[in-house]
């Protein structure tokens, strides 16, 4: 008798049979790791963990794929074309992950679970007063991880799914990254209320404003992004006299002198109603034109919890009319 049966799925054979049935999550997360900080020795700091840690981790993962994963160069690594794919496939998976998550908090209500955002300096004061201080006491049981950073640190924290949801000032947004919120935000020209220039007609002139010391945020940031704009679409050369990563340093550089920095009217408004600095307004379309974005990665599914802090977010003034502050 003879026995007729169909080939079963697993006796055929397939290229992919070289690879692992399944992928070390230690090997992956240091990986990944290494190449978000740009070298070994950078993520071993930030993971507190010895570097040959890292390295092994990522020898073992090469090792069982058979194929390199990075390259060095210099003290940095970056990834190779399979590398990419992998990083791809890492970061796909961490989302499917929070989007279960997600799904699960939703049985649990609001009561667990953890929100990160990032968000640029000028807005911490604003988000604290605005939101986060209440959202905090009414959800005791939620955990919010805040943390600051650069506009385009922002932008890249939430397309690699470190940060749920970003709040940030002309950053260079990216395929994969939506922008559910807006809100037009000129750059200004902030100085002591006794400086010469709130003297002068508004809006002021670039020629007036280079006449002064500047302090200029690092680059990075998208108040530097649009100097560098105006930069060559006017032909000026803003030349700074203090360069800093700090919004609460520019403001102090210019709350002792004659100098002049640029910030969203947002990050002023403690200051502005202390009559501590003044806002002016300044003559050219890119600075009057800039918005500040509340931004999530798209397709990417947030928990109850974070939908109800977004929401809140973006009813919140400047993106929203809730709690509109007068200047």
């Amino acid at each position: 008798m003879i026995e007729n049966r169909q080939t079963r799925k697993a006796d055929v054979p397939h290229d992919n049979e070289k690879f692992p049935a399944h992928l070390n999550s230690r090997w992956l997360y240091y990986f990944a790791q290494a190449l978000d900080a740009g070298s070994i020795r950078t993520a071993s700091d930030r993971l507190d963990v010895e570097p040959s840690v890292i390295s092994r981790q990522i020898r073992q993962l090469e090792q069982a794929l058979g194929m390199t994963l990075i390259e060095r160069h210099g003290r940095g690594v970056r990834a190779t074309e399979a590398g990419e794919l992998l990083l791809d496939f890492y970061r796909e998976r961490d989302v499917a992950e929070q989007a279960l998550f997600g799904r699960l908090a939703e049985l649990d209500g609001l009561q667990r679970g953890h929100i990160s955002l990032s968000i640029s300096e000028g807005y911490s004061d604003r988000l604290m007063s605005g939101v986060m201080n209440d959202f905090c006491a009414r959800h005791p049981q939620l955990t919010i991880e805040l943390n600051l950073a650069s506009d385009n640190d922002v932008v890249r924290q939430v397309y690699e799914g470190q940060a749920h949801i970003g709040v940030a000032y002309a950053p260079r947004l990216i395929p994969g990254i939506e922008a559910v919120a807006s809100a037009r935000q000129p750059l200004c020209a902030i100085v002591h209320p006794d400086h010469p220039l709130t003297r002068l007609p508004l809006p002021l002139s670039l020629d007036d404003i280079l006449k002064w010391p500047l302090g200029l945020v690092g680059h990075g940031f998208g108040i530097r992004q649009l100097i560098d704009t105006v930069e060559v679409i006017s032909k000026r050369h803003f030349h700074a006299s203090l360069v800093s990563n700090s919004l609460a340093t520019l403001k102090q550089y210019v709350s002792s002198g004659n100098g002049v920095t640029f910030i969203g009217g947002v990050a002023l408004l403690h200051e502005m109603r202390r009559g501590q600095l003044v806002a002016l307004e300044i003559d050219h379309p890119v600075f009057a034109q800039a918005e500040a974005h509340v931004i999530v990665r798209s397709q990417r599914p947030l928990s109850p919890a974070a939908r109800q802090l977004l929401a809140e977010i973006t009813s919140l003034w400047p993106f929203g009319e809730r709690r509109r502050v007068e200047w």
